[in-house]
């Protein structure tokens, strides 16, 4: 006769508990560990958006978002989509499926944190 084991309300609670726990895990992996690259500003995707590792070095011609009072204080460091500490040197940025980016960089995607 074949062993085969019966999904009983208990086994299905106990699978399910396992599984939610795996998942809490893998939830804990800080997002800072899953970015392995840091963007070029050579790839398509940051020429397109403007993205440069110095703000400073934008050209405001080009993108006027940067213009200005309000542009001379954007940064990565300080945008919606960098998911690092404003004081870290590189971190994980939504746009660029999470590559690590220069805090004191800038592309044309810059949101203000609220």
């Amino acid at each position: 006769m074949k062993n085969v084991k019966m999904i009983n309300r208990r086994n299905f609670l106990k699978l399910g508990v396992k599984a939610g726990g795996g998942a809490l895990a893998l939830s804990a992996i800080p997002v800072q560990l899953l970015a392995a690259d840091e963007v070029s500003p050579d790839e398509p995707l940051a020429q397109a958006m403007g993205y440069t590792t110095d703000a400073t070095t934008v050209d405001t011609a080009k993108f006027p978002k940067r213009a200005g009072e309000a542009g001379a204080n954007q940064f990565c460091h300080n945008c919606a989509l960098y998911a690092g500490a404003p004081d870290d040197a590189t971190a994980p940025c939504s746009i660029f499926q999470n590559k690590l980016v220069n805090g004191n960089g800038w592309c044309n995607a810059w949101v203000a944190k609220s």
